[in-house]
């Protein structure tokens, strides 16, 4: 229920639904603010602030399929492209091709990063199943983390980021060609 109404808060600018939410999080076990949904209520709550064109990326760490610990910052020297996707999106799956292409076509200039909203059965078994051969990553937060700090509320979304760190475009929706495209917009 709190959940619930942390997102009214949140989407309705509902001042007094805000005010009872904070005062029912404050008085909260932080076991509990610590799970999926508590982690949820509190960035409803307390937002983080969203990243935009020009700022530089957030220092946050990402797991792969292998359990291994990646962070964004280490990919610096090249162009990120960053793939937000989840498995029930059709143009995400549709995607993978193009992105594919890109990270093997342009490796010496570009790093693509796919980082998945889904839960860690699902995006293993979607990540085999779709043999995705390039960076896949997932901070295991969905909405709560990575996804809140680049403002994703919708599927695909890109991110472009320069070689030195800094966004330099982000974007919601595919279609074919498209990623190609903006590659070769930036890239000389």
């Amino acid at each position: 229920r709190l959940y619930q109404l942390s997102r009214k808060a949140k989407y309705d600018k509902d001042t007094l639904a805000l005010a009872q939410a904070k005062e029912q999080y404050a008085r909260m076990d932080e076991r509990l603010k610590n799970t999926f949904h508590g982690q949820g209520i509190a960035n409803n709550l307390f937002p983080p602030q969203v990243v935009k064109v020009g700022d530089m990326i957030p220092n946050i760490e990402l797991k792969d399929t292998l359990g291994n610990t990646h962070r964004l910052q280490d990919l610096k020297g090249k162009y990120l492209l960053l793939d937000f996707w989840s498995s029930g999106c059709g143009p995400c799956i549709m995607s993978f091709p193009e992105l594919k292409s890109i990270s093997e076509g342009m490796k010496d200039k570009v790093e693509v990063v796919s980082i998945s909203e889904d839960g860690e059965n699902m995006w293993r078994k979607s990540s085999a199943k779709h043999g995705i051969t390039w960076h896949n990553w997932n901070d295991m937060k969905q909405y709560a983390g990575l996804y809140a700090s680049y403002g994703v509320f919708a599927f695909p979304h890109y991110v472009l980021i320069s070689p030195e760190g800094r966004i330099l475009e982000s974007w919601t929706g595919y279609r074919k060609g498209m990623l190609h495209d903006k590659m070769e917009q930036y890239i000389k």
